[in-house]
């Protein structure tokens, strides 16, 4: 079935063009609007100036439901409250005030002031047209118009705690990169060191030490050995004398 829940609220800012000849100055100011679902079968808009007072208009899921119709919009609800969203989130949202007369056994005639939001996803595509009522009890206005600001604040700090927390984990990304990026780096440097020393041209002194101590050492002969073998030679050249 159905509903509204899991509506994320929408604000908006939009500036009112009057429908009379000689409209109100005052009725003129920018205004923020407030789209939310007051339940999960109602949408609630409200639109106030913080002035002169609030609109407000409250749709179940079967008026707006009947407003695909009207609209244009075919496909599913999802599909048609999510173009209605879009719309409202554009930058093609105007504020039309007007005026208009009721009558009760009350009171002859009673002037009540009257809007229409309308929105459009994007110039050329279906309108989305709601038409709000002047909130004329006061205290219902005041309460309206301090739940927007409340709902909007909140808004903000969601949005402000997603941005830091996007922010921090930019930062550590940052970090985990450059420390990689200089790991690189050193690791490249040793590539590059490694042949040098392993091919360095030693000098020639250097080259005739280490040469030197390759060279393996020759085997002595003791002393007493070479006195015998000097003696036995000089036998031998006296024997051949004689």
């Amino acid at each position: 079935m159905a509903s509204f829940e899991g509506f994320e609220p929408v604000f908006g800012e939009v500036i009112p063009e009057h429908s009379d000849p000689n409209p109100n100055p005052g009725l003129l100011r920018r205004c923020l609007f407030h789209v939310y679902g007051s339940d999960s079968f109602h949408l609630t808009i409200h639109v106030t100036d913080f002035i002169t007072g609030a609109w407000e208009t409250i749709l179940s899921v079967s008026q707006l439901d009947d407003m695909r119709d009207t609209v244009g919009i075919g496909g599913s609800w999802s599909e048609f409250l999510d173009y209605t969203v879009a719309s409202l989130k554009s930058e093609n949202v105007k504020l039309t005030i007007g005026s208009c007369f009721i009558r009760s056994y009350v009171c002859v005639s009673s002037h009540v002031e009257s809007a229409r939001l309308v929105s459009q996803k994007a110039k050329g595509m279906p309108r989305v047209v709601v038409t709000l009522r002047k909130m004329v009890d006061e205290s219902s206005a005041s309460e309206a118009m301090a739940n927007l600001s409340l709902e909007l604040f909140r808004a903000f700090k969601r949005t402000m705690h997603l941005q830091v927390e996007k922010f921090y984990m930019y930062c550590d990304q940052d970090k985990r990169d450059a420390a990689h990026n200089q790991l690189e780096r050193y690791s490249g440097k040793l590539d590059v060191m490694a042949p040098s020393i392993d091919n360095r041209q030693d000098s020639p002194a250097k080259q005739s030490a280490r040469e030197a101590n390759t060279i393996k050492p020759s085997k002595r002969v003791p002393a007493h050995r070479r006195t015998r073998k000097r003696g036995a030679l000089l036998q031998d050249s006296d024997e051949e004398d004689g």
